[in-house]
């Protein structure tokens, strides 16, 4: 006899699946009635979707671009700044500059 309160049993996992169906007459009957709309004039602009990801992806690259150029500019700053601190160090090094004044 089990303790009823205590423990669970897990539930059985389900499995339910929406069967698909395809209904090859209602296809055929909306293709004869878009090429009969076309035919008379009668067509909807907003009947085919048409993806923009060429433009989606320029703009994304853009972006990019944009942003990269941005943080290597950055970066070369920040180089440039490194580099002449550490040149004047060593012309500071080399020629012997007093640097006394900098122990306090």
């Amino acid at each position: 006899m089990a303790l009823p309160g205590f423990f669970k049993k897990p539930e059985h996992k389900r499995f339910n699946i929406e069967p698909r169906y395809w209904d090859p007459a209602k296809e055929e009957r909306e293709e004869r009635e878009n090429r009969i709309k076309a035919e008379l004039g009668m067509t909807d602009d907003n009947g085919q979707y048409i993806p923009n990801i060429k433009g989606q992806m320029r703009r994304s690259l853009r972006h990019k671009n944009t942003d990269v150029r941005h943080s290597n500019k950055k970066s070369n700053i920040r180089l440039f700044i490194i580099l002449v601190i550490l040149l004047i160090i060593a012309f500071g090094y080399v020629f012997g500059w007093d640097l006394s004044i900098l122990k306090m």
